[in-house]
């Protein structure tokens, strides 16, 4: 009887458990819809405000005050607020790779905002362990080409060549894990509020391209044998970069976080191209790799143009002893290096002109603001220093404000009224 009564304790716990689960399930989905719904409308609203009062003319006072508080607005939307970015419980499409490799079906929307930054840690931890192994594993690759080609011009009887190449198409396959590792987790970033560009994504796409292209090539093909010295070469400096990026990119970000110019969940990316907030440092060793890119390509891609302009084994088997797969292979790597060193430089100018043209926006603002005709101005409190309500900072710079009332997102600078009856404002 002590049995049964226990067996029957154990099923009814069950039961009442499998019931609060399925209450709690039902409950988040309709949260999820009822934030849905609200994110959307709070989205809308605020692009009309926006656009309304850019083009009112007013004499209210507190024009200045509306401006600022829509603009705090906007950047808690995107993710300066303690929920992060709020867009990403809108609904989008989601990024092709995911689509393709795990189905439309499956969610990888991280909800609490603790989930969110491990994942944001976690892919800096991969890029960083990745960059330290990409830079041994072609480093010992391109020395073990070097010296395999100086004794075999020395007619050495044991070169090693056949395990060098061995090793290098296993550095292929683990590049084609890297890339396409890379490509998953920068989407599932970005469904969960990241500002990453959409090239970012795809040059890990063309890189997984040329991967695949490379590990389909004869390992005794000459013209592949020297295109895989220049090739480890390029992946030795992209690795130094990409540890250049995070060791002092990453610092930056964090800066720019905690100044409420980048959202929470910026990511640094971008191996090879500028993104937002780049250190300005950085750009020169960009361009320097752009630059080196182009130039493995071309290199590539002329030496063996001419095994693409040849009819032989396009209709028919090429002899047994030409190099027409592995030229051809050759010539078609080096133009998708071209293509990719071509898309980053003009990524990377783009980046400079949105910097560029985001600054004269907040130039231009403040001007307007400094010239608007503004009548019936209000005190905004007893004391001389005080500012408006809703742009207030803590007195240690914390939460998105300092003391002189910085709007969230870094836009503008309310001061004291200057005494002219006009709030002055200056730039972040």
């Amino acid at each position: 009887m002590a049995e049964d009564a226990s067996s029957e304790r154990l099923l009814n716990q069950a039961r009442a458990l499998s019931q609060r689960v399925a209450t709690f399930s039902n409950r988040l989905a309709a949260e999820t819809e009822a934030l849905t719904e609200e994110v959307e409308n709070l989205g809308t609203s605020l692009k009309k405000a926006l656009a309304t009062i850019a083009t009112t003319n007013t004499t209210d006072g507190d024009w200045v005050d509306d401006v600022v508080h829509l603009e705090a607005a906007k950047a808690i939307l995107n993710g300066n607020g303690p929920g992060g970015d709020l867009r990403k419980f809108q609904k989008s499409r989601k990024p092709a790779l995911l689509g393709t490799f795990l189905g439309p079906s499956v969610n990888v929307l991280a909800l609490r905002r603790d989930e969110s930054m491990r994942i944001k840690e976690d892919y800096h931890s991969f890029r960083n362990r990745s960059a330290y192994t990409m830079f041994a594993f072609s480093t010992i690759l391109y020395l073990g080409v070097l010296r395999s080609r100086f004794l075999s011009e020395a007619a050495a009887t044991v070169t090693l060549i056949p395990m060098v190449m061995v090793g290098v198409q296993f550095f292929l396959c683990w590049l084609l894990f890297f890339y396409t590792a890379a490509a998953l987790r920068e989407s599932v970033l970005k469904v969960n509020g990241s500002h990453i560009r959409p090239w970012w994504i795809h040059h890990h796409y063309w890189s997984m391209a040329m991967c695949v292209l490379m590990l389909s090539l004869p390992v005794d093909s000459p013209a592949f044998v020297r295109a895989i010295t220049l090739f480890l070469w390029w992946a030795m400096m992209q690795s130094v970069v990409i540890v250049l990026q995070n060791r002092y990119q990453r610092r930056r970000m964090y800066t720019r976080i905690a100044l409420g110019k980048n959202s929470a969940m910026d990511v640094v990316s971008g191996e090879t191209s500028g993104a937002h907030g780049q250190l300005i440092l950085l750009y020169p060793i960009l361009f320097a790799m752009q630059g080196l890119q182009a130039y493995i390509g071309w290199e590539m891609l002329m030496y063996t143009a001419w095994a693409l302009l040849s009819p032989e084994g396009f209709l028919n088997l090429e002899d047994k002893d030409s190099d027409l797969w592995g030229s051809r292979g050759v010539a078609l790597a080096g133009g998708i290096m071209i293509y990719m060193a071509a898309r980053n430089f003009i990524n990377t100018i783009a980046t400079i002109a949105g910097k560029r043209a985001s600054r004269e926006k907040a130039v231009s603002r403040i001007t307007a603001l400094r010239a608007r005709p503004v009548a019936g101005q209000r005190s905004r409190s007893a004391s001389p220093n005080a500012v408006p309500m809703g742009v207030r900072g803590n007195k240690g710079g914390g939460g998105g404000g300092g003391r002189d009332g910085r709007a969230v997102g870094g836009i503008a600078t309310v001061l004291p009224d200057n005494g002219s009856g006009v709030a002055s404002t200056k730039m972040d």
